[in-house]
């Protein structure tokens, strides 16, 4: 008798309000509560466990993870899957999207409904069925044999122990051959796509069976994912790229799995990762603002002590430093839900960053806004050592793509020092203790 379909257990990462927290009993998870423990424990989910009943809420990771039982866990974020595909374009991860969407039946497979794992792999699909049709090719390779003929370079060491075995003299010989790093680690990928598409349609089963027949013939032999991409990417074949760039996320994007030490039963990304990376990326791209990012060697600020010094988890580490000028600006990405909320810690925090890199301003910058323009909160204006300082807090606009941010980023980096336009205080700024600026480009 077949065995029944356990429903997906399906909740939203932090500041989602659009779902509640998944809830059931230990009853029904049976042997999964105890890997989902696993996985609160690695800061993937957050578990409460009252008695017999269970509560699963994600934290900053969105994907899908794999559960003993065949279960599967999807964690939702609060940005569409296809955005979120286009910030990992935008961080180099792949090409970018508008290379992708405007091409013949894309646009209609990848929506906006779409989870970023789907998303991913449909493109994958599609990236793999280009490589198949006009650019799959062998390429030379090692190989090891037993043959009377000599073709190749003796092994002598082999050929010692297994002197009874002549005439075969074992050698290693180049041919041509599909199993090369490239064509393998397309092959291993493909192995994990069914899991990223269970629910997909007719079009996704019938373009992944023909993929998986015709790829059947490539060996599936990794045992270390990132020294295998890397010298994929680095031998890449025309036409291979996109599809290479698809796998690594596949493979080695998501979480490695301890056991395989591949990426297996979980796909999941760090949002607060992307979000960081962004924002340094952003910073760097807006020279023409004035303002100039500082190397990463000047993000750092040590303790003078010996136990400081040496103590990386003591040291003072900046997300994006820029300077203008003889003016100074430290930005610390937040992913978090606490814009017209800020922590106590947090604010603490940029006051060190201010005497740490002795900077005029200190921001905390937040992807949690959904309006067109930044927000910004001042927090607090003083004078520290004969020159002003102000700290305050900004949203961008993540929901809306890397575009927009950019754009909203340099608006508020352009009018740095220049008067501010008040507005009402922000119904969620319930402690009064800050002014809501909108900011926008002259």
């Amino acid at each position: 008798m077949p065995m029944r379909k356990l429903a997906d257990i399906v909740c939203y990462e932090q500041g989602s309000d659009d779902a509640a927290p998944w809830q059931g009993t230990k009853a029904a998870l049976k042997d999964d509560i105890a890997a989902l423990d696993a996985y609160a424990r690695r800061g993937l989910i957050r578990l409460d466990i009252c008695g017999d009943f269970v509560q699963i809420t994600g934290v900053t990771r969105v994907g899908l993870v794999v559960l003993p039982s065949g279960r599967r866990l999807i964690l939702r974020s609060k940005v569409s899957g296809l955005t979120l595909l286009e910030w990992l374009a935008y961080l180099g991860e792949f090409r970018p999207l508008t290379r992708w969407l405007p091409d013949t039946g894309i646009a209609a497979e990848v929506t906006e409904r779409d989870d970023w794992h789907r998303c991913i792999a449909r493109l994958f699909l599609f990236a793999l069925e280009d490589v198949t049709r006009w650019h799959l090719r062998k390429d030379y390779a090692a190989s090891q044999i037993d043959e009377p003929e000599i073709r190749g370079r003796i092994v002598a060491t082999k050929l010692i122990q297994r002197m009874n075995r002549l005439p075969r003299v074992p050698q290693i010989t180049r041919r041509r051959t599909f199993d090369v790093s490239f064509n393998i680690v397309l092959a291993k990928a493909l192995d994990r796509v069914p899991i990223l598409l269970v629910n997909g349609g007719a079009d996704d089963r019938q373009r992944m069976a023909r993929l998986r027949e015709q790829w059947s013939v490539i060996a599936r032999d990794i045992d270390d994912p990132i020294a295998a991409v890397t010298a994929a990417q680095w031998a890449c074949p025309p036409g291979y790229r996109a599809a290479l760039q698809l796998a690594r996320v596949i493979l080695v994007g998501a979480v490695i799995d301890p056991t395989s030490n591949m990426g297996g039963q979980a796909f999941t990304l760090s949002l607060a990762s992307i979000w960081e990376r962004a924002l340094c990326r952003m910073c760097g791209e807006l020279t023409e603002t004035g303002w100039q990012r500082l190397p990463n060697a000047e993000h750092t600020r040590r303790w003078d002590d010996p136990a400081g010094r040496n103590d990386r988890k003591r040291w003072l580490n900046a997300d994006v430093v820029l300077q203008k000028q003889r003016s100074r600006w430290v930005l610390d990405a937040k992913y978090k839900c606490e814009f017209g909320n800020e922590s106590r810690i947090d604010r603490f925090q940029m006051c060190t960053y201010a005497v740490a890199f002795a900077a005029d301003r200190v921001s905390l910058v937040y992807p949690t806004t959904t309006t067109s323009n930044a927000c910004q909160r001042n927090l607090l204006n003083t004078t520290l050592g004969g020159r002003r300082l102000q700290i305050d807090s900004i949203s961008l606009p993540m929901s809306e793509g890397p575009q927009v941010c950019l754009d909203r980023l340099a608006a508020v980096m352009w009018h740095f020092g220049q008067p501010l336009c008040k507005r009402p205080i922000a119904p969620s700024d319930s402690t009064g203790e800050a002014a809501a600026t909108d900011i926008t480009r002259r």
